[in-house]
């Protein structure tokens, strides 16, 4: 059994409401996010890329053009926490990753600085309980 792991880092702004003003994330503020994408893997991931996190790219460039330098509230319905975050990055995987790199994510973790981090764990239930569900990414 493999174990991939690929880590991002970006720097983004958001503000959650309903915090007192003397809490240290009152308002505004940005944060240096970090996500942990795992897959497992029976076998080394098809890919003709000279690397397995190659099957992750497309999540790599999507972390860096759409939530690097945003501000999360412009981006994501509800408050954008490290835990809907990680939600909102695992779906998207599940409508623009390769079938392949789907069934074999575990769970994607964001953290929001260095204190706390939350983790979205991918639920299979009998197979793969995300096939043939509708991509919440695809609003048509």
């Amino acid at each position: 059994m493999y174990e991939i792991v690929e880590h991002y880092n970006f720097v983004a702004t958001h503000e959650i409401s309903g915090l007192r003003p003397t809490h240290p994330c009152h308002g505004v503020h940005m944060h240096q996010w970090s996500v942990e994408v795992v897959l497992h893997s029976a076998g080394l991931l098809p890919t003709n890329a000279p690397a397995e996190t190659s099957a992750l790219e497309p999540l790599r460039r999507y972390v860096m053009s759409e939530l690097e330098g945003r501000h999360l509230n412009d981006l994501l319905v509800g408050e954008p926490t490290p835990a809907r975050l990680a939600g909102h990055l695992a779906d998207w995987c599940r409508c623009h990753l390769a079938a392949f790199v789907v069934e074999t994510l575990q769970g994607i973790s964001v953290s929001a600085g260095r204190t706390s981090r939350s983790r979205y764990l991918v639920s299979r239930g009998h197979g793969n309980g995300q096939r043939g569900k509708r991509c919440s990414c695809d609003q048509s």
